[in-house]
């Protein structure tokens, strides 16, 4: 194979592992356009990402079977065919069950092309290149998950939600040509006989089972029939599913390979990067948008330091590695992201954008650093053994996502639940302190309790709704309350009281000498019946000024009002983000230790070998 060859079969790899790992984080930005469009609800159009998530978790391992037995060129062909085919499908979907529908194949050809790719980069450029195409496959995949929500949000400002699917059509075009002309076929050829049928379908129903447990475990609820049998059966069918790979003659997966310290804990790292990817992914993009209230676009621009830093940190940590060996690599890469998620819990609503970009860099050369964990997985496999490999760290990545969404947007709708309890009772409260009308503070108390009695978070066109209806009811011009002691709206209406009651003065004045001006017939009558009107009409104009500033100060102290409360509300939720980063990070803390295992090569048996 020529050089050129080399780098253009390396081009056409690359492209397929951007566009399979990249559709696994790229659609979370563009979720409610998609509801508005499709009409769908945010539980239905929710399963638009789950179940490319679902169908990744749950096929990678087979489909990297599959190929490593038949061939891993054509299998990869087929799956850039599904992946361009139904990602093209995507953008013509008119209904949202379509669309999931499509989402799903697209997913089975992201769960192809994805594992597959780093056996076949080993087979372009040889073993003895492994750390440079692992370095190189692991910085694309994590720069894709990374670089979704950013990539989706500058696409969304630009044009349509369906081109975020619509974009992937020429690239999986030409990936699939360049792997057509360029690669040769590969295979494992240690495999002998048929696929094992049994154990494809038990890990089918035990990877299906837990991951759409934790999938859905938060909208289900944890305690629903559903979300438990699937959990349990998933479970059973995972035991079910190693006790009869330990019996059967040509296993489906090779339990034996796990016996290789490094690959297992390598996975366990890897998953952890999948785990901790929801931070930044989606957390912080919650923030920055139903907090902050920033645009998809900004809020991908604030994120994109994150994709940035893993495209430096990645080669770093590819040579560190080549010196040091992997265990300080991989260690420091799991602490820099646990450090990165603590002081992410820090962060407030009045955070300079500059400090949040600095620690999402953070964020990135801990999630580059531990991305070197895909190098070490397979360091020490046999060749033929890479493709199976492949498919478990990578598997194992997108079970830490599906973890993550499952744990952390779990306790992040936890918390938020907790602060809407607190914004309520705190925006009451405030209603109730503030000098306002009887009327306006009894439909502010009942506008309150209606966009707080529902499960979600109020959104910003309910809040709209809100404060129209609490201003509407503030236009009245009865039982207004006096302006708050000590304001300067307080002191011109004590002074225009104390002009009123000057103007009541004359006006009895008035009416007494017109009284007499009309019984002594003087042809003064008519000025002083004239004075009299004008004195009356000064008064009706005092009493109308006084009701003007009473409305002027209602409102004043409505806004007052809608301000304190907003920013109540934006620091109950900022609590809520902070103690959902801390949790993150107490577990990726904690599992950090497993780094020390990522470079210690025990024997595997003579079935591994």
């Amino acid at each position: 194979m020529t050089r050129l060859t080399r780098a253009l079969c390396s081009i056409g790899l690359t492209i397929a592992m951007f566009m399979g790992t990249l559709d696994t984080t790229i659609v979370n930005i563009a979720i409610p356009k998609i509801m508005d469009d499709l009409h769908g609800s945010l539980a239905n159009t929710s399963w638009v990402m789950t179940i490319y998530t679902l169908a990744m978790s749950v096929f990678m391992i087979t489909t990297s079977k599959i190929a490593d037995r038949y061939g891993r060129k054509k299998i990869m062909l087929l799956g850039l065919a599904l992946f361009g085919g139904f990602s093209a499908a995507c953008t013509t979907a008119n209904s949202l069950p379509i669309l999931i529908t499509f989402r799903f194949f697209q997913g089975l050809g992201g769960a192809i092309i994805t594992p597959i790719v780093l056996p076949m980069g080993i087979e372009v450029f040889g073993k003895e290149k492994l750390n440079q195409v692992a370095a190189l496959v692991g910085a694309v995949t994590a720069l894709a998950a990374a670089g979704g929500p950013p990539i989706g949000g500058m696409i969304l400002q630009v044009t349509s939600w369906r081109w975020i699917f619509g974009i992937n059509v020429p690239l999986a075009l030409l990936a699939f040509l360049l792997v057509a002309f360029c690669a040769h076929e590969s295979y494992d050829e240690s495999l002998a006989g048929r696929i094992d049928l049994p154990g494809l379908l038990l890990l089918t129903a035990a990877l299906g089972g837990v991951t759409f447990g934790l999938l859905e475990g938060r909208q289900y609820g944890w305690h629903s029939t559903l979300i438990l049998s699937s959990l349990i059966g998933g479970a059973v069918a995972l035991v079910a599913f190693v006790v009869t790979e330990h019996h059967i003659k040509n296993p489906l997966l090779e339990l034996d390979l796990f016996h290789e310290k490094t690959l297992s804990a390598s996975s366990i790292v890897y998953f952890m990067t999948g785990f901790a990817l929801v931070g930044p992914s989606l957390i912080l993009n919650y923030f920055l948008q139903n907090v902050l209230g920033d645009s998809p676009l900004h809020a991908a621009l604030i994120i994109i330091p994150v994709s940035l830093t893993i495209m430096v940190a990645m080669p770093i940590g590819t040579r560190l590695l080549a010196k040091l060996g992997a265990i300080p690599v991989t260690l420091a890469g799991m602490i820099l992201m646990a450090a990165s998620l603590f002081l992410l819990s820090l962060i407030k609503t009045n955070t300079a954008t500059a400090l949040i970009v600095v620690l999402l860099v953070i964020n990135g050369f801990g999630f580059g650093f531990s991305s070197v964990s895909l190098v070490a997985s397979v360091r020490y496999l046999p060749k033929n053994k890479s493709g199976i490999g492949s498919g478990i760290v990578n598997a194992a990545r997108q079970i830490g996502t599906c973890l993550g969404i499952a744990i952390l947007v779990t306790v992040l709708d936890t918390n938020i639940a907790s602060a809407k309890t607190q914004i309520h009772h705190t925006a009451d409260q405030l209603v109730t302190e503030k000098t306002l009308s009887p009327h306006v503070k009894t439909v502010a108390h009942q506008q309150l309790t209606k966009i707080f009695s529902g499960s979600s978070t109020p959104t910003t066109h309910q809040q709209k709704k809100m404060i129209r209806a609490i201003t509407k009811a503030a236009s009245a011009k009865t039982n207004l309350p006096k302006p708050v002691a000590g304001s300067d709206l307080r002191k011109l209406y004590d002074a225009s009281v104390a002009l009123q009651q000057g103007s009541s003065k004359l006006t009895n004045g008035s009416a007494t000498l017109t009284k007499a001006a009309q019984q002594s017939r003087s042809p003064l009558t008519i000025s002083i019946t004239r004075f009299g009107a004008g004195v009356a009409t000064i008064a009706q104009g005092q009493r109308s000024a006084l009701t003007g500033i009473k409305q002027i100060a209602q409102k004043q102290t409505l806004q007052t009002t809608f301000s304190e409360i907003k920013q109540r509300k934006n620091k109950h939720l900022a609590q809520a983000f902070s103690h959902t980063y801390l949790i993150g990070a107490l577990i990726v803390l904690c599992l950090s230790p497993v780094a020390f295992w990522t470079d210690r090569r025990k024997v595997a048996s003579a079935k591994a070998s």
